[in-house]
């Protein structure tokens, strides 16, 4: 999208309950922040986590496998994000472009196909998607770089989920 943009409809998101910052080292970042910050306990695994998840790049479905570490710092849950394998992904690409830092904002949406489908009635694609590490959750990475300048996430969570990442019963 180039120049001015106008939109027909809106769609609203409340606040934002996740940032997400790709890292080159995953181990270095976190024991920094516990060791410099006091930022912690981190809780780590790899994505995908189950043998049914699934990871779209551009709606194609491809391979991919990350690191990651979440903590909560007040309202905000923090997502580190260190890419393993796959080379079509934003995750990769961010880290090869910009070198790493804040990759994008989480909003959690009641009906994500919904939303989805009215950003692009507005032109707004999806540049990754998938399925979560809590089963029945899903994901999407909107393509909104170029137009507001950072990436947007979208959420749906299941609705026992207390809403951190991942469930207590897994760390």
């Amino acid at each position: 999208m180039s120049g001015a943009v106008s939109f027909d409809q809106k769609v609203g998101l409340k606040k934002p309950v996740q940032i997400g910052i790709v890292v080159k080292d995953l181990e270095q970042t976190t024991r920094l922040l516990s060791t410099l910050f006091s930022i912690g306990p981190f809780q780590f695994i790899e994505w995908p986590n189950r043998p049914e998840s699934k990871y779209f790049y551009r709606g194609k479905e491809e391979h991919i496998k990350i690191r990651q570490a979440f903590v909560q710092v007040g309202p905000l849950e923090l997502e580190f994000i260190q890419p393993l394998e796959g080379e079509r992904n934003a995750y990769r690409e961010f880290l090869e472009e910009k070198g790493g830092g804040i990759h994008h904002l989480l909003f959690d949406v009641d009906d994500i196909d919904a939303v989805t489908g009215a950003l692009a009635k507005q032109g707004i694609g999806i540049l990754q998607s998938g399925t979560g590490i809590r089963p029945g959750t899903q994901w999407a990475l909107l393509d909104t770089q170029n137009l507001i300048g950072l990436l947007l996430e979208l959420r749906h969570r299941v609705p026992e989920s207390d809403g951190t990442s991942i469930p207590k019963e897994m760390v």
